[in-house]
């Protein structure tokens, strides 16, 4: 005889009772039974109309249909996760069945509040990416009503990689059994939403049911949560909110990680940097202040200031004002202000100059090999020439003494690619990928060994992908590098409408203001040497297609021409147009010869004899009616003009 008070008892206890009849609708319920599970039924109701489809459901209604015991978990038309414990009746009692209900998998607000404290506390002890992960599933699993948890990871739009797993059963999920739900994985960090699957089992494993949860920062899905149920239990809404809500907390966690890892990276490398530059810039400062003090103490004693000290203190100065131009360089990059003035630009000549340069600077050999055809970029001609310097700046620095540096322009249908190969050190392989960013040095070159902060390479890139090219490398440690410039060339209709370039040296104006008219009626711009020495190289920044020289120009003027011409950096050879009634003795025979003075169409003639006409819809880029040189390492004077000092004598 039950005492009286009873139902009060049953009144507390959180689970809830009902009898079933054989035929499964319910014959008795405890006063309360909705309130306690979230299941309304009432007598006389079938107890599977309150149960969503699935294997809970049908192991349940196999079992009450034999008169079997039954426990297990089944999903209500609520969509919450309850469990379900069944006995029969008693032997002698009408037939039919006991069921007691109970939540089940964190769906109550109290275990829902528990379960986020507890991940909140366990992922918040630390800030170590890896470390926050690990807490997660150890915190989930304790949590919930899951066989396992793993957390994944997506970085810079690389596939997700596992970075903790937990596993209650203590079994192991083989890596190739990842594979099979990829999909749900990618629909989940692309939607942003929970997916629900099934992973299949292995062996004689029934499989897991799994629940895949965005981690998301900021409307940013940083990785998935994933867990695991065994088959036949699935995942309620109110449980996929639970994760979701603890999934946030991961990746608020994960996302501060890596903003401090991020933020001691920065730190390291500015130490780093600091060192370097103070190291950078104390290096030029140390030896052009002892100078400076050299040359006041001469001054103030009436003695001479020698030369090469002021050579030395100007060297000084140009390193100090390239470091400082590099620091503005990135200043302006990072800002986006580093403005380019693009212009159609000659590769082969451009380059042909900074050899040119490199050769007089410094005791190496440089070989240069340029194709027949001119090669036209639009471009900034002093960026530009800022990006080869900087690349045979590398090869001579990290190359032995004495070892030749080849550089080569080749010519692609659509590209223009300018290569710099040393002998040097080389780069190591694990630090190739990193090479052009910004500061990053690679192991092999210590800047106590070698000079720089660490920027040259990042300027360059960030110059070449300006043009839109790109700056690549090819290098093997101790083997030396090659570096390649690539940039797009420029399309052949804007190349046909460039004009071409005649250098006009006579000594009458009047007759140099005709030829001037001829020619520039025809197209061509026209460059003379009379401006002086300093005209003719500023103007001479693109190639010149032909020379016309009188070949009455006294010699001492001619000496001075070709003394100057002969010093600017060319890439191919030059043909030669001779203006006058005969052929000077010093001319090789088969130099071009016009009239003097000058008449229009047999100017013209000779000129195009050589060059060949401008014809619509045709343009080869090079000369035609003679015979160029092929690419030579050296940039010797014109062979069809005399040496200056064969004019003197």
């Amino acid at each position: 005889m039950l005492p009286p008070d009873f139902q009060d008892l049953i009144a507390c206890v959180p689970q809830g009772v009902m009898r079933l009849g054989a035929d499964l609708r319910v014959e008795w319920l405890e006063p309360g039974f909705t309130a306690k599970t979230g299941v309304a039924l009432k007598v006389g109701d079938s107890v599977l109309s309150a149960l969503e489809s699935g294997r809970g459901r049908d192991d349940l209604e196999r079992a009450l249909r034999e008169g079997r015991s039954h426990s297990g978990h089944v999903i209500t038309v609520g969509l919450k996760q309850t469990r379900i414990q069944a006995r029969p009746c008693r032997p002698g009692m009408p037939p039919g069945a006991w069921l007691l209900f109970e939540s089940s998998g964190a769906d109550d607000d109290v275990a829902f509040s528990q379960a986020l404290q507890e991940i909140a506390r366990e992922v918040g002890e630390t800030l170590d990416v890896d470390s926050v992960c690990k807490a997660a599933v150890l915190a989930v699993v304790r949590c919930a009503q899951v066989r396992r948890a793993e957390v994944f990871l997506a970085e810079d739009g690389q596939a997700p990689r596992r970075v903790a797993v937990s596993d209650l059963a203590n079994t192991e999920t083989p890596d190739d059994a990842l594979d099979q739900h990829a999909d749900s994985f990618e629909a989940a960090l692309v939607t942003r939403q929970p997916q629900i699957g099934v992973q299949r089992g292995v062996g004689d494993s029934a499989g897991s049911i799994f629940a895949a949860v965005p981690l998301l920062s900021q409307k940013r899905a940083l990785g998935l949560l994933v867990l695991y149920k065994e088959q036949g239990r699935s995942f309620s809404l109110r449980e996929l909110e639970l994760w979701s809500a603890a999934a946030g907390q991961v990746a608020v966690s994960v996302q501060n990680a890596r903003l401090l890892r991020e933020a001691q990276a920065a730190l390291r490398v500015r130490e780093e940097f600091m060192s370097i530059a103070s190291h950078e810039l104390k290096t030029p400062l140390t030896p052009l202040k002892l100078t400076l003090y050299s040359m006041e103490r001469r001054i103030a004693q009436g003695l001479p200031v020698e030369l090469s000290s002021v050579i030395k203190s100007k060297r000084q100065v140009e390193r100090l004002a390239g470091l400082v131009n590099d620091l503005l360089d990135v200043s302006r990059l990072e800002l986006g202000r580093l403005s380019l003035q693009p212009a159609p630009l000659e590769m082969g000549h451009l380059v042909a100059e900074v050899v040119d340069q490199f050769r007089h600077a410094f005791a190496r050999p440089f070989s240069l090999v340029v194709p027949r055809e001119h090669i036209w970029v639009r471009g900034d001609r002093d960026r530009l020439e800022q990006v080869l310097v900087n690349l045979l700046e590398n090869a001579n620095k990290y190359s032995p003494a004495g070892e030749s540096i080849g550089v080569e322009v080749e010519s692609l249908a659509g590209q223009a690619r300018i290569h710099v190969k040393d002998q040097g050190i080389g780069v190591p392989a694990s630090d190739q990928a990193r090479l052009f960013e910004r500061f990053y040095r690679a192991a092999n070159s210590s800047h106590r060994h070698f000079g720089g902060l660490g920027l040259g390479l990042f300027i360059s890139d960030s110059i070449a992908r300006l043009h839109g090219g790109a700056l690549s490398m090819a290098s093997a440690e101790g083997q030396g590098s090659t570096f390649t410039l690539s940039l797009p060339r420029m399309p052949v209709g804007e190349v046909r409408r460039l004009p071409r370039r005649v250098l006009l040296l006579d000594e009458d104006p009047k007759q140099e203001a005709a030829a001037e008219r001829v020619l520039c009626a025809e197209g061509f711009e026209v460059l003379t040497a009379n401006g002086g020495v300093e005209a003719l190289r500023r103007a001479s920044v693109l190639p010149v297609d032909l020379v016309l020289l009188s070949s009455s120009v006294p010699p001492t003027h001619l000496g001075i021409f070709l003394a100057a011409f002969a010093e600017l950096p060319r890439a191919r050879p030059i043909p030669i147009v001779l203006a006058g009634a005969t052929r000077p003795a010093w001319a090789q025979p088969d130099t071009a010869v016009c009239a003097r003075p000058y008449h229009g169409a047999e100017l013209l003639a000779a000129v195009h004899a050589l060059i060949g006409p401008r014809e619509e819809g045709s343009y080869s880029g090079e000369p035609s009616g003679v015979t160029l040189a092929a690419p030579t390492p050296s940039l010797e004077p014109l062979a069809a003009l005399p040496a200056a000092s064969q004019l003197h004598s």
